[in-house]
């Protein structure tokens, strides 16, 4: 707060609690209360200017304006989320709907009372002004010209002008209050207006740029001040006189003889009722609540017709966040509306009032088309079309559980009638049909077939029967509960899609007819609109019901009393006899306690278990349960929210917590099996998790990081501890964790001189040892440790296999060998070994010990990431484990023994102290020593490292050695073994090159050609077009024919098969030629046309060339080639070429191929701050070879940006390029190149 009346104007903050995010501002003179807008708290609030009286007044989604009528005692404001502006009583009640249809994004609002006006500004896609009567009525727009962002709004209501001022514009302007007359009071140094008041002769605003508080005359735009400077996050601002109020109308006396809301109009005082009530008739100023209401569902929105009074003009409510509704029921004796969304995928509620909204499903559905109350045991139901599924929860969301899943399709209209125990639905299946069951989902049958696509099935309480629109036939029909007696009510109808029951009548729409219309239920006689509607030609009338107690009769069962006793589900369940036709409800229908899916239910019939042993499956965006039993019960989506790309998950059984890997914020986070407690376990920007491994004993997690190729330890406990790393060498990827043998075991992806390999080592990156390396494998991914019978499990990605072998690298086995399918994820569960087919989309399974029993477990699973199976833990084995009692004693990292004891160590910063338990500071030698771990501090030299004579007395210089076998050559650096065979064979192998220092004294073997250097290589190099031998003495006295070139190439050339491309590179390069469209309605989406440079290297067309260099040999249509799989994954590829451009590759002597490609798309821009300036990404993809064999490098850019909309001019102001390396499990490094283009529009 600032007083105007000292002239230092000092601010001062007001002792108000809780202010979140505080938008716009008013204050009440008579009351002295402080209004304002909370768009993080979403709702509105008051308090005193000393900070009591706090209190929130009511929910809103995203609130905007505020203004008070200080005369009616009023509060009025604009909500940008519902695109709305409403209305309700200073403290909060009687909220209404003013203002629904027609707004794009209405910001500031300001009222006259005196004359009954109000006026606010509209952001939306046609910025413009706008006036309407206090009770909404009589709207026009003043001005929708030369707009921008119209920010603030001010009323001078002596002078009788209208003052807004414009961010984007960056003007403040005013004209007459019918909008005639317009001018510009000032139109420099306007950076970014926001707030916007006005007080005797002045203009108040707030800046957000210059962070700054500023005034200027009303009307001559001069002696402008600023105020106050450099106040962080400025908003809105309101200055008033305390001690002048003026103005008056009716309304200020007895509230104008309304019961509830006032609302003066220039023609007399207009009564208003909140939303949930309606005005009687007879005297058109008091207030009642209907016993009969028809509710209308739209898309994003529902309205409410009365029944009982003529006042049939529709009333919207306040229903936040509904973007594409599909159906919805009400409980009656809680006054709340549920509703499904199928554009969220949720399941939400709200009071009739507007409050308290909530999802309370938001995980697991795919388009749920019907929900249903059970009004009796509080549950909820809901019928899924893109699951097949029927659940029940409670209202609360709480229990969830699958009722049908077997043998369904199509589920979409559903019914219940817990009185006697039953629910009804139809199938909109190839053959439609509606069936019955217990509403436990017990006593399936089908009811009713040979009909159409049933919709809005809705029962008849009293005289017990069942209606239905035929949607195929165009039709309302009935029938008994039984299915009997079926009659036709409706008919000559283009197409009814909804329908409801109320007394003696049918209430139906017809998206051809003008309305709601209804006609006798029994006859189908006295049709009648009741209420008009524009031509419904969209469909955007989703579903109607009847609010009266008659359509939610007061029957009960044992459910109705404290849940029938149970603690989760009471399930009504029907008795199998037919039921009767009499309205009388059953006084023995039979109740049952029920679980959550996958839960189990115990002996006494009442407690629910949770499930010990199951499958976690993740995909990109949530996380699933399977259990296997008897049942084949249904996959589980558990309740994750906001999951943006799952890559990896684990399991912790002691705490209870699943752990996953979050690949878009490059996170590891941890939550509750309920999705509560969510927390960030790594979250360091300098680390890229890969993969990880929980280590249930010592309370670990193994983590591998792909941005420091290393392996790291996090404590898990409380707090989460980062340790640090215990390897540092190769590339390791994925990992799995033997605590029990105190191991971990990991896949290393090196590449260039090294080679993929698995390897092995202890907790603490000790004892290292390879197990296989590329003489074995050629791309291990997943591993998975049946710890019981010490089997290790791999995946090989290239060779199609799954394998198995002792923890020691024994007894290996081919389990699993096909070239058609996906190996991706391995786990154990069970006697079994189960893997996703990312591909596919499919979970499978074989017998772990024999590789035979293959089945698949489940299909349809788009984009999975990861499988783990969990078993019940062993609470004799945690107690026997000599680590799992505060970590043994150690400091960081405990290692348990074969004999059941522990050894303490550290990670690779730290050593181990005397104690043997705690980790210290190392001590240090020269550069050219090493340090012995333990002991007295010794320095011996580094070329005794790893020299296979302990020189230490903790023999820690020869620990974590390379060891290699016989037929292996040990590299100089002591860091690599490779294949003798491949020593001397022309190819680095060794990071220092040691095993390609030869001598022409060299002898090759008889299947080898020996170079002149010395160098031998294979004698099927010899003359094969590659030069193969460093001094080419391979080709010198080769010669073939360009014409024998051709021939050859078409007659065996296959172009299916992609070529060995070696040490060579894939160039991609963008010309940016010009923009072609741009939309800041979206954001901003920008169309370029481009060209991509492809190069690559196939070896099967080099030849050898009669010059010097390489040589260009001739062009081939790229139908004859094969071409390497360049993405564009940013943007949407447009279908237009603007220029043609060659179809034809450049092939040179060296195998080297050129090839143009023409690309038009489009891709997404971001604001950049709040400057004008804008970040544009398009990002190119490859997965021919690894990351670091792939050169990907931007040519000189052509910047061309056209004028848009023929008022602003787009100017490129930087283009920038980036190489970024993105690991996956399932395949080769990705190599991803992002160009990244900064726009900025000037006025032209």
């Amino acid at each position: 707060m600032i007083s105007l009346d000292k002239p230092d104007y000092t601010d001062v903050v007001l002792p108000i609690d809780d202010v979140k995010y505080a938008i716009a501002i008013d204050y009440d003179v008579a009351d002295g209360f402080v209004y304002w807008t909370d768009e993080h708290a979403r709702a509105i609030r008051r308090a005193k200017l000393d900070g009591t009286g706090g209190e929130y007044l009511t929910e809103t989604d995203r609130p905007d304006g505020i203004a008070v009528d200080w005369v009616a005692r009023n509060l009025y404001w604009t909500d940008t989320g519902t695109k709305r502006i409403e209305v309700a009583r200073l403290n909060g009640t009687s909220r209404k709907i003013l203002i629904d249809q027609k707004l794009g994004e209405p910001r500031s609002i300001a009222l006259d009372p005196s004359e009954g006006y109000m006026y606010w500004t509209d952001w939306g896609e046609k910025p413009r002004i706008e006036r309407a009567e206090l009770d909404g009525s009589n709207r026009n727009v003043l001005v929708n010209t030369s707009l921008g962002w119209p920010n603030g709004l001010a009323i001078d209501y002596s002078a009788r002008k209208l003052y807004w001022g414009d961010a984007q514009t960056d003007k403040i302007e005013y004209a007459n209050l019918d909008g005639t007359n317009r001018k510009t009071l000032l139109d420099k140094a306007l950076p970014h207006i926001f707030g916007f008041s006005l007080l005797g002769d002045y203009i108040y605003w707030t800046d957000w740029q210059r962070r700054s508080i500023e005034r200027v005359h009303k009307t001559t735009g001069e002696d402008r001040k600023v105020l106050v400077d450099q106040l962080l996050n400025l908003m809105g601002l309101k200055a008033v006189n305390v001690q002048k109020t003026g103005g008056w109308n009716p309304c200020a006396e007895n509230n104008g003889g309304c019961s509830h809301l006032c609302l003066y109009r220039p023609t007399g005082v207009s009564c208003g009722c909140p939303t949930d009530m309606e005005l009687l008739n007879t005297d058109g100023r008091t207030c009642i609540v209907s016993e009969a209401f028809l509710f209308v569902l739209r898309s994003s929105d529902v309205r409410r017709v009365s029944l009982e009074t003529q006042n049939n003009k529709d009333k919207v409510l306040p229903m936040p966040d509904m973007k594409v509704a599909s159906s919805f029921d009400l409980d009656i004796s809680d006054n709340r509306i549920y509703w499904a969304d199928v554009n969220l995928n949720t399941i939400s509620r709200v009071y009739m009032n507007g409050s308290s909204a909530e999802k309370i499903v938001q995980s697991g559905l795919d388009s749920p088309q019907s929900i249903a109350v059970d009004w009796v045991a509080q549950n909820l139901y809901w019928a899924d079309t893109g699951t097949d599924r029927i659940e029940v929860a409670r209202l609360d969301g709480s229990s969830r559980k699958v009722l049908v899943w077997q043998d369904l399709k199509s589920p979409w209209s559903l019914a219940l009638d817990p009185a006697f125990g039953y629910m009804y639905w139809s199938a909109w299946s190839t053959e439609p049909k509606i069936e019955r069951a217990s509403m436990d989902g017990s006593n399936r049958l089908v009811l009713l077939d040979g009909v159409g696509r049933a919709n809005g099935l809705t029962i008849d309480y009293q005289d017990r029967r069942l209606y239905w629109a035929d949607l195929d036939n165009n039709l309302i029909e009935s029938s008994n509960m039984q299915g009997d007696d079926r009659r036709q009510v409706i008919s000559g109808t283009r197409m009814i899609f909804t329908l409801t029951l109320y007394q003696d009548y049918v209430y139906w729409t017809d998206p051809a007819a003008p309305g709601i219309e209804r006609a006798n239920k029994v006859t189908g006689e006295n049709r009648t609109f009741i209420h008009h509607y524009p031509k419904d030609k969209e469909g955007s009338i989703k579903d109607t019901l009847v609010f009266h107690s008659s359509r939610q009769p007061g029957s009960s069962n044992q459910c109705a009393v404290n849940n029938g006793g149970c603690p989760h589900l009471c399930l009504a369940t029907a008795m199998s006899a037919p039921t009767p036709t009499s309205a009388e409800a059953p006084l023995d229908l039979l109740v049952k306690c029920d679980c959550p899916s996958h839960w189990t239910l115990d002996s006494d019939n009442r407690t629910c278990h949770p499930p010990q042993s199951f499958l976690l499956f993740s995909q990109k965006k949530q996380i699933s349960r399977i259990v296997i039993d008897e049942q084949q019960s249904p996959y589980i989506v558990l309740p994750f929210h906001q999951l943006r790309n799952v890559k990896t998950i684990d399991y912790d059984r002691v705490g209870e917590h699943i752990y996953w890997i979050d690949g878009r914020i490059k996170q590891i986070k941890r939550a509750a099996i309920n999705g509560s407690d969510v927390i960030r376990v790594v979250s360091n920007r300098e680390f890229n998790p890969f993969d990880f491994a929980i280590d249930e004993y010592s309370r670990h997690i193994y983590w591998t990081c792909s941005q420091t190729n290393t392996i790291n330890v996090t404590r898990i406990g409380d707090p989460i501890t980062p340790l640090g790393a215990v390897i540092s060498r190769g590339r390791p990827r994925t990992i799995a964790v033997d605590p029990t043998r105190g191991c971990i075991f990991w896949t290393d992806w090196s590449l260039g001189p090294y080679y993929p390999s698995i390897e092995r080592a202890s907790l603490d990156g000790t004892e290292r040892q390879t197990l296989f390396n590329s003489d074995d494998i050629k791309q291990p991914g997943s591993l998975a440790i049946d710890i019981k019978h010490g089997i290790l499990y791999w995946a090989d990605n290239e060779l199609k296999r799954i394998e198995s072998s002792g923890l020691d690298g024994t007894n290996r086995r081919v389990l699993v060998e096909e070239k058609s399918v996906q190996l991706s994820e391995l786990t154990i569960y069970g006697a079994h070994l189960y893997w996703t087919d990312n591909i596919q989309g499919i979970i499978k399974r074989i017998d772990k010990s024999t590789g035979s029993e293959r089945t698949d477990i489940q299909t349809g699973l788009a984009q999975l990431s990861d499988i783990v199976g969990v078993e019940s833990m062993d609470a004799s084995e945690m107690n026997r484990h000599p680590c799992a009692a505060d970590n043994g004693g150690c400091s960081h990292i405990c290692i348990a023994m074969g004999d059941r004891s522990r050894r303490c160590s550290c990670p690779l910063h730290l050593v181990l102290q005397p104690d043997e338990m705690k980790c210290g500071e190392p001590r240090t030698c020269a550069p050219d020593q090493f340090t012995c771990t333990t002991g007295d501090m010794v320095c011996i030299p580094l070329a005794w490292k790893c020299d296979g004579l302990p020189e230490c007395s903790d023999r820690s210089d020869e620990a974590d050695c390379l060891r290699c076998r016989d037929d292996q050559f040990m590299c100089d650096d002591k860091e690599k073994c490779v294949d003798a065979k491949k020593v001397c064979d022309g190819k680095a192998d060794c990071a220092d090159k040691s095993d390609e220092q030869c001598h022409s004294t060299n002898v090759c073997r008889e299947d080898q050609f020996r170079c002149e250097s010395g160098q031998c290589v294979d004698g099927e190099k010899f003359c094969n077009g590659v030069a193969d031998c460093t001094d080419r003495s391979d080709e010198k006295e080769c010669h073939e024919s360009m014409s024998e070139f051709l021939d050859t190439l078409l007659r065996k050339y296959d172009r299916r098969v992609r070529p060995d491309m070696g040490q060579t590179t894939v160039n991609i390069g963008l010309i940016q030629r010009r923009i072609l469209a741009l939309d800041t309605a979206n954001g901003l989406l920008i169309t370029l046309h481009s060209w991509i440079n492809v190069e690559w290297r196939d070896q099967r067309l080099a030849m050898a060339s009669t010059t010097k260099g390489v040589k260009r040999l001739t062009e081939l249509p790229t139908k004859y080639l094969w071409m390497p799989d360049i993405y564009l994954i940013s943007g949407v590829k447009a279908d237009e070429m603007p220029l043609p451009l060659t179809t034809e590759a450049s092939i040179f002597s060296d195998g080297t191929v050129r090839y143009v490609v023409p690309w038009t798309f489009t891709v997404p821009c971001r604001k950049r701050s709040k400057s004008d300036s804008w970040e544009c990404q398009v990002v190119f993809q490859s997965w021919n070879k690894p990351a670091n064999e792939i050169a990907l490098s931007p040519t000189q850019p052509l910047l061309d940006a056209e004028a848009y909309n023929g008022h602003v001019q787009w100017n490129v102001q930087s283009v920038s390029a980036d190489s970024l390396i993105t690991n996956v499990r399932d395949e080769a490094e990705k190599s991803r190149l992002i160009f990244t283009l900064v726009v900025a529009r000037t006025l032209m």
